[in-house]
């Protein structure tokens, strides 16, 4: 559909394209002239969750979070708990009045509220409180749910149901911090008063959710501190018990000592064992040079005794030296080495003494002698004493060494359940601190500040009524030409000669338009139609016959085969008009050709010819009156059937095809049989064509146009520099 035809189809049904869209237009203007007026207001609130501080010195917050924490912000405005609780708020309050306040809300509403609750309602739920009287109303709107206060939220009241708050509109203005709320209604007062107890009731609950998140975080992590610490007192608890028990100070330094002190007893058990071989080996060799003398002083009771005194001496010393590990027997032990100095003077008294007395066999002074026997007897008693001593160190150490083994072990494993106690002690009071810190932080962050308080709208909003109506009469107009466009596009007519030529398997010899139309312009078509003709035979051999043919009744054959003649014979053509009819007065139907004398009526119920062969004849010798041109329109191809051969011949065929009508399989298959049965390949003509269409292939409808649809028809057809004459 090219744009011209799009504007002549609108300017077709341009009455309809007026008249609905009115109607509409003035059905609404009617029915909303009782309109009630409608007051908003809007607040605005800060929320800090894109750009707030918080505790730990960051300011930074990615998308993801900054929107999942709007999104939750909004749906909870927008949550039926967080409108019921208005709802019952707004309800107490205004229950609560003992007489109209104009400053809480409007007459009318006011008047419609007291007559929407019963007295006996009221009496019920008003208490002497508001508070009082807002819980009275929670309670009774939870206790079931076909209570009158129930019905009236979940009604579509107005002011006081779910269905009314639908108007709340809640966003987040751009890319800040700022979420926007507002709401309208009919009542200036309450639209003010239900945005404030809005505010009110989500701010809380947004408080409660945040805080009640960290708060079970934190009594988590509180109780597992406890227990944690509790653990690692008692295993520490048992780690001192086991200190006490076995009198450990440090078990590590105490085991390192002892492995020291060890060692050294050893190494001087070793030297005192060499001491001792040698003192014993220096005292036989000196008793064999006094042997035979020993009976003079050795079994003298002065020395004897002396010796046997000074050798307990020496055994007490060298214990003495042995455990005086701290200095604290240092006393007694220069004591004991003051005695044995003593003893030692007095025992080398007594043998200077037998020395004079004696010498040895040898000729060596008996004094020498006996001095190096004391100091070997000494040395060697020395040593004996100390291994005695060291004998007995040497046990203890044994002793303390099986204590310590098996301590280790124990210490080791008190130790490593002690290191896991204190490490789940400070990652769990780790985690608590964290917690604790969240905790405050969302404590700040949580808290909404209102900005931009709501207000009291003082003027109505602006009608919607006029939008409305000239809503109405768009969409009117909308759907009347989406019709009217649906009907053209749903068309499946032949309608012009393009989708004509492409749906009709035959070549288009010309178009004739609707009769109905403009005289001049029907002149043009019949001149058309006359040259589309002419131009399509050839008149060199006479009689030019021409059939004209339909698949269906009531084409226009009649009116096309008298067009062409007339026109012809306006030309000095002769012409020749036949009928074929139908005659039933046989046993089968046959189509015979007879002349029409009036070509205005038609011919029915002809006889039969006396003889088939004298009507043959009779034909030839009638065409022997040469004519130029013999036109035979046929009955619809439908309604006949063809004998092949017996079908007149003819130089051209001519089909008939209304504009209006659609082309089927039938016509389809009845045009190929046509030209099997007949060998005929005929053209069509397109009948009854809107002159919309038609004046495409006829020209430009003869008509007075003024300027404006002049320029609008070329502008259309895109015919910018056509002009009628050269300038």
């Amino acid at each position: 559909m090219s744009f011209l035809h799009f504007l002549k189809l609108i300017s077709k049904n341009l009455l309809w394209l007026l008249i609905i869209p009115t109607i509409l237009a003035v059905s609404i203007f009617y029915f909303t002239r009782n309109e009630k007026k409608v007051y908003s207001s809007e607040s605005t609130i800060y929320t800090g969750i894109a750009s707030g501080y918080s505790l730990n010195g960051s300011t930074k917050a990615d998308f993801y979070s900054t929107s999942n924490a709007f999104d939750n912000l909004l749906s909870l405005i927008e949550s039926r708990e967080t409108k019921q609780d208005v709802l019952i708020d707004l309800l107490a309050e205004h229950l609560f009045l003992k007489k109209h306040d104009p400053n809480i809300l409007t007459w009318g509403a006011y008047d419609e509220l007291q007559n929407l609750v019963p007295e006996d309602i009221k009496r019920q739920i008003v208490k002497p409180t508001l508070a009082a009287t807002r819980d009275a109303v929670a309670n009774l709107t939870q206790r079931s749910d076909d209570n009158l206060i129930y019905k009236i939220i979940y009604s579509g009241n107005p002011f006081y149901s779910l269905e009314a708050l639908k108007s709340i509109k809640s966003s987040r203005i751009s890319n800040s911090d700022l979420i926007k709320i507002s709401y309208e209604t009919n009542d200036p007062f309450i639209c003010k008063r239900t945005l404030e107890l809005l505010e009110q009731s989500f701010m809380r609950k947004n408080k409660l959710l945040r805080e009640g998140q960290t708060g079970s975080v934190v009594s988590y992590f509180e109780s597992e501190t406890k227990r944690a610490f509790s653990k690692l007192d008692s295993t520490e608890k048992t780690f001192l018990d086991f200190n006490k028990t076995n009198d450990i100070i440090n078990y590590y330094e105490q085991t390192k000592a002892v492995a020291g002190e060890r060692e050294d007893l050893y190494a001087l058990n070793h030297n005192l064992e060499m001491d001792k071989m040698s003192s014993k080996s220096s005292l036989e060799k000196v008793n064999e040079n006094i042997k035979g003398r020993n009976s003079q002083f050795t079994n003298g009771s002065e020395i004897i005794k002396e010796r046997e005194k000074l050798s307990n001496i020496y055994n007490k010393i060298a214990l003495s030296e042995t455990v005086n590990n701290d200095g604290s027997n240092q006393k007694q032990i220069d004591s004991l080495k003051n005695l044995a100095s003593r003893t030692e003077g007095t025992l080398k008294n007594s043998l200077d003494k037998l020395y004079r007395d004696s010498n040895t066999p040898n000729g060596i002074p008996t004094k020498n002698v006996l001095d190096e026997w004391l100091k070997t007897t000494l040395a060697y008693e020395q040593s004996k004493a100390k291994l005695t001593v060291m004998d007995k160190r040497k046990k203890e150490f044994e002793e303390e060494y099986r204590r310590f083994a098996p301590l280790g072990a124990m210490l080791k494993k008190i130790e490593r359940q002690i290191g896991v106690s204190e490490q789940e002690y400070l990652e769990l009071l780790h985690g608590l601190n964290m917690a604790r810190l969240t905790q405050q932080n969302t404590e700040l962050t949580a808290k909404l500040n209102v900005v931009d308080p709501p207000y009291l709208p003082l003027k109505p909003n602006a009608s919607k009524r006029m939008v409305m109506v000239i809503l109405g009469f768009v969409i009117g107009l909308v759907l009347v030409l989406a019709f009217i466009l649906a009907n053209a596009l749903i068309n499946k007519t032949l309608l012009e000669p393009l989708r004509a030529r492409k749906t009709v398997d035959a070549p288009l010899l010309g178009i004739y338009p609707l009769l109905n139309g403009n005289p001049d312009f029907v002149k043009k078509a019949n001149l058309r139609l006359l040259q589309q003709f002419l131009a399509n035979v050839e008149t060199q051999q006479k009689p030019i016959v021409v059939g004209i043919l339909s698949t269906q009744t009531g084409e226009g054959k009649t009116t096309i085969i008298n067009l062409l003649g007339q026109e012809l014979m306006n030309l000095n053509y002769t012409v020749e008009k036949q009928l074929l009819i139908n005659n039933s007065a046989g046993t089968s139907d046959t189509y015979w050709p007879i002349t029409i004398k009036e070509p205005e009526k038609k011919a029915f119920g002809v006889s039969f010819p006396d003889s088939y062969e004298a009507f043959l004849e009779a034909r030839e010798n009638k065409l022997k009156n040469i004519k130029d041109f013999v036109l035979i329109e046929f009955p619809s191809l439908d309604d006949i059937i063809i004998k092949p051969g017996l079908f007149p011949k003819l130089n051209y065929a001519i089909l008939l095809c209304r504009a209006n009508r659609v082309w089927g399989r039938v016509d389809r298959d009845i045009l190929t049989i046509f030209r099997k049965t007949t060998g005929n390949n005929p053209q069509f003509i397109l009948n009854g064509v809107d002159n919309d269409f038609a004046e495409e292939y006829i020209g430009e409808v003869p008509k007075k146009r003024n300027i404006f649809r002049s320029i609008l028809k070329r502008l259309a057809k895109f015919e910018f520099g056509n002009r009628k004459k050269i300038r």
